[in-house]
């Protein structure tokens, strides 16, 4: 059944105070018209006029949730993953399980007894309770850089990088030898390859990434 706008007003408005309450759940953005909310596992969105032409409430669950194994990779991709891949670079289409790849191997080295952050916007990766999650949303610009420097983890793994200064964070920290694992949107390899080659030097790009 069809709701009216004032029951999607009252769903939003019960979001958010659950939100509010939950010790496990938070507002990654809050803006006039936009809001959205890692409630738990959900992430909601949450937009209304003049943004959209109406109030609009989406939610989205992750799916399925696998490990490294259960991908069976070769076995030299996987070693490569495992022990000699530093900058690793994730690529797919929407919806092309790019996430959930990248959660698994998170979570291969966090068996590994590594100490894995992550950098998302929103945080909505679904980890084990030993990683630290970190919102691009909450920081002055800099500031994730300065974080994940001093705290020196083993593995960042970048999450939905879009902008030229998230590519350049990547970036800066693989050159100061830190390992990173990225997930963008493209849907070749040599689409990804081309995002970074738009933003640095070509000849500095092997330094960057070695395996996508």
């Amino acid at each position: 059944t069809p709701l009216t706008a004032d029951e999607v007003q009252d769903f939003a408005k019960e979001i958010l105070e659950k939100t509010r309450q939950d010790r496990g759940s938070y507002t990654e953005i809050s803006r006039a018209c936009t809001t959205v909310v890692q409630y738990r596992n959900l992430r909601i969105v949450i937009v209304k006029p003049p943004v959209s032409d109406g109030w609009e409430i989406t939610v989205v669950h992750p799916l399925k949730k696998l490990s490294i194994e259960e991908y069976k990779l070769a076995s030299d991709l996987l070693e490569r993953i495992e022990h000699k891949a530093r900058g690793i670079v994730i690529c797919g289409e929407t919806g092309s399980g790019k996430t959930t790849l990248a959660q698994a191997i998170a979570e291969e080295y966090v068996t590994d007894n590594r100490i894995v952050k992550t950098v998302e916007s929103p945080r909505d990766l679904q980890l084990p309770a030993a990683v630290t999650q970190y919102s691009k949303n909450f920081t002055a610009p800099g500031e994730i850089h300065d974080i994940l420097f001093l705290s020196r983890p083993d593995n960042i793994l970048f999450d939905e990088m879009r902008s030229t200064p998230d590519f350049e964070l990547y970036t800066d920290l693989r050159l100061a030898g830190a390992n990173m694992i990225g997930v963008l949107h493209a849907s070749q390899a040599i689409d990804a390859v081309q995002r970074f080659i738009s933003r640095l030097d070509i000849g500095v790009l092997p330094n960057v990434v070695d395996t996508i």
